[in-house]
């Protein structure tokens, strides 16, 4: 059963205790719950601190030197909490000095609970919106950072190996040919021959560097045959058994989605083999209704998924961010499930389309 949603946690900065107390039982009332009672810039600014409320709840005019406009300036800056204003004071000057802090709400005193209520649940609506826009930005930072790094070094690699490998051959085969010019007989033949060995193994490299880059199977054969291609390499790589069960459908996949559903297996075997010391993964490709489902399952050591989902929300999951990513350009969901000890799945789901329903 799903735990009930825990009420929002309401900081009231109010200088006047009656008054304070008035508020904290209209917001008991309202279905809130008051996080603490503050009377000062000073104090407000501590607890915003210690006790994380989902929004505060701030007068102006308060006790000490520094009035609640400059209190919630600071909360703001520090603590990004949403600040809504309570006053009695409606001069334009007060407005615009307010305006300033980028307020989530000003509601004049005296108020009803029922005002009370409509305020703090368009506020906290607001907030919540903005902060999936902020996290959402975070992550498409890092997403095109993370994309940037990885095509410069995949560029660097590619470099090198035509560099090293494929530029040696070359080298070799035009000093031999350069040599069997002023050669004859038995040594020019040997050089032809050696030539040959040296261009069979140079269109290995280059057959090689291109099935990196992005296999051909999945081009000519379909997503099934370049899946269980990609699980077999991992496996000898990660030291795991790798079972693969798909049911064989009459017409391939749309190009796209054959593509994130490899980028993703891919990803998710990597970090298999960096991470799970997994023993046995099971990777599924099946058709439920007009879906496509497939999912990777390990035995591995697992992990925290709050923890992972933390991190892949400030972009520090990077290789989670991108499959999130590769299933929302499809309409896919991808989920993912883990427990410590226990292993993890997963698991993507998104519209079966071939590719005659390309627009």
């Amino acid at each position: 059963m799903s735990q009930p949603a825990r009420p929002p946690r309401i900081l009231v900065v109010e200088d006047e205790p009656l008054s304070a107390h008035h508020i904290a039982q209209q917001l008991q009332e309202s279905g809130y719950q008051t996080a603490g009672t503050a009377s000062s810039a000073t104090q407000a600014i501590a607890l915003a601190d210690e006790l994380k409320p989902d929004l505060v709840l701030m007068d102006i005019q308060l006790d000490g030197p520094s009035d609640g406009i400059v209190a919630a300036q600071t909360i703001r800056t520090l603590y990004e909490l949403p600040v809504v204003f309570m006053s009695a004071n409606a001069a334009d000057e007060v407005l615009e000095r307010a305006k300033l802090t980028e307020p989530f709400g000003y509601i004049l005193k005296p108020f009803t609970g029922r005002e009370l209520h409509i305020t703090l649940a368009m506020a906290l609506y607001k907030h919540q919106a903005e902060s999936r826009i902020r996290t959402s930005a975070r992550q498409l930072k890092a997403l095109s950072r993370h994309v940037l790094e990885v095509q410069e070094l995949e560029r660097r690699r590619v470099a090198m190996e035509l560099h090293d490998e494929l530029g040696q051959s070359l080298t070799a085969i035009k000093i031999n040919l350069q040599l069997g010019a002023r050669l004859k007989g038995q040594v020019l033949a040997d050089l032809n021959q050696e030539c040959i060995h040296i261009v069979e193994d140079a269109l290995l490299q280059v057959r090689r560097l291109a099935t990196t880059l992005r296999p051909s199977m999945l081009d000519d054969l379909g997503l099934a045959p370049a899946l269980s291609w990609i699980a077999e390499q991992c496996a000898a790589r990660g030291g795991f058994a790798v079972n693969f069960h798909h049911i064989r459908a009459q017409a391939r996949l749309a190009p796209d989605i054959e593509t994130a559903c490899f980028r993703i297996v891919q990803e998710a075997l990597t970090n298999i083999t960096r991470y799970a010391q997994a023993s046995r993964v099971e990777i599924s490709l099946r058709r439920e209704d007009e879906a496509v489902v497939l999912s990777v399952q390990d035995d591995g050591i697992g992990f925290d998924i709050e923890t992972m989902r933390q991190r892949a929300m400030l972009g520090g999951s990077l290789g989670v961010l991108g499959m999130q990513e590769r299933a929302s350009l499809i309409g896919g969901q991808l989920t993912i499930q883990s427990v410590p000890g226990k292993g993890s799945t997963v698991q993507l789901s998104c519209p079966w389309r071939a590719p005659a329903e390309l627009l």
